[in-house]
C-alpha cells in the first residue's frame, strides 16, 4: 500500500513539473475579436476582412470571439456569422453577448445549437482559456452570469486538479465589475485559481482595467464605424502577454498597446466590495423571508400562484410546482427546451410555453400533460387564456388562438415580421400585443383579423413595444417602450391619444385595481403614477426613491392600496398607492427580480438567479 501511494505521489509530482514547464520557451499567438455586430450595414463586410487577414498570418493558432457577434438572434444573422467564421483556417472559440441573448427569438438556443454550446474551455500550450457569457438572458438588465454557467465554470476549474496553478485566461463579454450584478460570485470562484486576465468586449475600445486585482483587458470592436475596422493579435512569450491592434484592410499592425507581465497569482478578497449590501433589511424588520427555493437555473418570468401552489418554469426546461406554505417541491414536468415565460392558470389547467416550440396544457394539481401544440419555431412569449381560447405569439411570425380545452387551432395571424415576446391583452373583443418588428397589433379575438396596428416615432427594431405587457383603461391602451416614452392609444382605431417623455420609462407598466392609474418605473430612481383619464397625461404623483439605474422589465402591481415592484439589483419596494409614500424596502439578493405575485400580506418573487422566495410583511 505504501509503495502504491509513493507511486501515485511520484506520478502527480512529475505531472506537476511537466505542467509548470509546459509554457516555458514556447510562443502562443491568437486573434481576439469582439463586437462584430453582424446585422449592421458594415458588420459582415468587416468580419470577412478580418477573417481573410487572419488566414494570411501563419503565427495565429486560434481565434477568440467575445460576444455581440450579431445585432439580434433573428433574421438569420447567426447563420451569417457562422458561415463567415467557418472560412477561418484555424480553430475559433466563441461566446454570445447581450445582443444575441437579450434580443433572441430562440431564447439563446440557436447560438448553442450552432456552436454546440455558448461557452468554452480549451487549452493551448499549457494555457487555459475559459469563455462564459453575461447575458442578460431575454430580460433587459445589467450583465448577469447565469447560475448554471457559474456552476459550470466552477466544475471546469476543479477538473484542472492537480494543475490548479495552470495559468487561466477568462473570456467574457461584459467587464466583470458593477455592471455585472453577480460579479462577486464569479470572482469568488475564479480567484481561487491562477487567473491571468479577463478578456472582454462590450466597450468597443482597447483598454486595460482592474477587476478586483485581476487584469481586465477590453478589446476594440471589429467594426469600421468611425475609423478602420480591426481586431487584436495577442502573443504570449517569455512570461509576457502582448496586445497589438491589427487593421486588416490596411495590413497594418500597430505598436503594442499593452504588455502584461504574467505571474503565478494568489489573490486577496478585494472583490468582497462587490458583494450585495443587505443592510436595508435591518431598517424594515417586519418584512421577512418565509422560505426560498433554489432551482439552480435562470428564471426569467414571474411564477403563477393558484390555491396552495407556486408554479414556475426555468432554463432547465422544467415546470415545477412548489408548496405555497413551505416551498417544498410538489411536482415537476419537463419540456424539451428552456422555459422563459409565465405560466397561465385557467380552470384546472396551467398553460406554459417552451423554446422546444410547444405550448403545453397541464393539470395544475398534478403536472400531468393534458395536451400540447407544436409550432415551427421556439416560443418565448407568454400565453393568455380568455374564455375558451388560449392566445400566444411565437417566433415563426405567427400569433395563434387555440381551443383551451383541446389545443385545436382556432385561427392564426401570419403577418408578423419577427417574433413575439410579450403577454397579450384582451379587451373590447380585441387581442393586443407588441412584436419586435416595431408594431403594436390589435386583432379581432374571434377571427384573428387585423383591426389596427400602431408604431412609435422611432422605427428601429430596438425601440419596438415588444416586451411591455399592455394595460387598458377608459378607452385607451397604455404602453411604454425602449424609446423611453409612455403612450396612450385609442382602443377603437389605434390612433395615438397622447405620448409623454416627462418620465424616462422603458419596458414596464402596471395598472391600479380600479383602473384609474398606471404605474411605471423610470430608468433612474423614480416610480410615477399617471391618470388614465382624459386626453392628456396627468401625473398623480411621483417619488424619487433613489434606487439608481433600472431597466428590469418587471412591472409594478397594486394590491389592497399598496404598490409593489422589484428591481434589477434584487430590491422589493412597497409604496402607498394613494400618494406614493414609501412603506418599506427589502432586499432578496443582488440580481434581477421578476414581477411580484402579491397575496394578502405576502409576495412570491422569482429571480434571475434561479431562486423562488416568499416574503411576508
Amino acid at each position: 500500500m505504501r509503495r502504491f501511494t509513493h507511486l501515485i505521489f511520484s506520478m502527480v509530482l512529475v505531472f506537476l513539473l511537466f505542467s509548470c514547464g509546459e509554457q516555458k520557451g514556447q510562443t502562443l499567438t491568437f486573434a481576439f475579436l469582439t463586437d462584430t455586430h453582424i446585422g449592421t450595414a458594415i458588420g459582415a463586410k468587416d468580419l470577412r476582412n478580418s477573417v481573410r487577414d487572419i488566414n494570411t498570418i501563419p503565427e495565429i493558432e486560434f481565434v477568440l470571439l467575445a460576444g455581440d457577434v450579431t445585432e439580434y438572434d433573428f433574421d438569420d444573422e447567426l447563420d451569417t456569422v457562422k458561415a463567415i467564421l467557418d472560412e477561418l483556417n484555424v480553430p475559433y472559440h466563441i461566446i454570445p453577448g447581450n445582443h444575441e441573448l437579450k434580443w433572441s427569438a430562440s431564447g439563446g438556443e440557436k447560438f448553442r445549437k450552432l456552436y454546440e454550446d455558448d461557452k468554452f474551455n480549451v487549452s493551448y500550450k499549457g494555457y487555459r482559456f475559459i469563455g462564459v457569457n453575461q447575458g442578460p438572458l431575454m430580460r433587459m438588465g445589467e450583465g448577469f452570469i447565469a447560475r448554471e454557467d457559474l456552476n459550470w465554470t466552477s466544475r471546469q476549474l476543479k477538473k484542472m486538479w492537480p494543475r490548479k496553478r495552470q495559468p487561466v485566461f477568462f473570456v467574457t463579454h461584459y467587464p466583470i465589475d458593477h455592471t455585472v450584478t453577480n460579479a462577486y460570485d464569479f470572482l469568488e470562484i475564479i480567484k481561487r485559481y491562477n487567473a491571468q486576465a479577463i478578456m472582454h468586449g462590450h466597450g468597443h475600445r482597447n483598454r486595460l482595467n482592474d477587476y478586483s486585482d485581476i487584469p481586465g483587458i477590453m478589446g476594440r470592436s471589429n467594426l469600421s464605424r468611425g475609423g478602420p475596422g480591426g481586431y487584436n493579435i495577442v502573443t504570449i512569450e517569455d512570461g509576457r502577454m502582448t496586445w497589438v491592434e491589427r487593421l486588416p484592410v490596411e495590413k497594418i499592425s500597430h505598436e503594442p498597446w499593452l504588455v502584461l507581465e504574467l505571474k503565478d497569482n494568489v489573490y486577496t478578497d478585494s472583490h468582497k466590495a462587490l458583494k450585495p449590501d443587505m443592510s436595508v433589511n435591518e431598517k424594515y424588520p417586519s418584512v421577512k423571508k418565509a422560505w426560498s427555493y433554489d432551482s439552480e437555473y435562470s428564471i426569467t418570468a414571474a411564477a403563477a400562484v393558484v390555491d396552495d401552489l407556486v408554479i414556475f418554469g426555468n432554463r432547465s426546461g422544467k415546470v415545477r410546482a412548489l408548496s405555497l406554505k413551505d416551498g417544498s417541491s410538489i411536482w415537476v414536468f419537463r419540456t424539451g427546451g428552456p422555459v422563459f415565460t409565465e405560466p397561465e392558470i385557467a380552470g384546472d389547467h396551467v398553460y406554459v410555453t417552451s423554446t422546444d416550440s410547444s405550448l403545453y396544457c397541464l393539470d395544475y394539481r398534478t403536472g400531468k400533460k393534458v395536451w400540447s401544440y407544436k409550432t415551427k419555431a421556439p416560443i418565448v412569449a407568454h400565453p393568455l387564456v380568455y374564455g375558451n381560447k388560449v392566445y400566444f405569439g411565437a417566433s415563426d411570425g405567427k400569433f395563434r388562438a387555440l381551443d383551451a380545452a383541446t389545443g385545436a387551432l382556432v385561427w392564426d395571424f401570419m403577418r408578423i415580421d419577427t417574433y413575439v415576446e410579450t403577454k397579450p391583452l384582451m379587451v373590447a373583443g380585441k387581442i393586443i400585443f407588441g412584436a419586435w418588428d416595431t408594431y403594436l397589433y390589435a386583432l379581432d379575438a374571434n377571427s384573428g383579423n387585423l383591426v389596427w396596428r400602431w408604431r412609435g416615432d422611432n422605427t428601429g427594431r430596438l425601440y419596438s413595444p415588444a416586451v411591455v405587457h399592455p394595460v387598458y383603461a377608459n378607452g385607451k391602451v397604455f404602453i411604454v417602450a425602449p424609446d423611453r416614452v409612455m403612450t396612450a392609444i385609442d382602443i377603437k382605431n389605434g390612433k395615438t391619444v397622447w405620448r409623454s417623455d416627462a418620465f424616462r420609462v422603458r419596458e414596464n407598466i402596471g395598472i391600479s385595481q380600479d383602473a384609474s392609474t398606471v404605474y411605471a418605473k423610470t430608468m433612474w430612481d423614480i416610480l410615477c403614477a399617471i391618470s388614465t383619464k382624459g386626453d392628456k397625461p396627468q401625473t398623480r404623483w411621483s417619488n424619487d426613491l433613489g434606487y439608481g439605474f433600472e431597466i428590469d422589465p418587471s412591472y409594478p402591481v397594486e394590491h389592497e392600496g399598496k404598490v409593489y415592484f422589484t428591481t434589477q439589483f434584487g430590491f422589493v419596494y412597497a409604496l402607498n398607492a394613494k400618494d406614493g409614500e414609501l412603506l418599506w424596502v427589502h432586499r432578496i439578493g443582488g440580481n434581477l427580480l421578476n414581477t411580484p405575485i402579491v397575496r394578502n400580506r405576502s409576495a412570491v418573487i422569482t429571480g434571475m438567479d434561479g431562486v423562488v422566495a416568499k416574503i411576508t410583511f
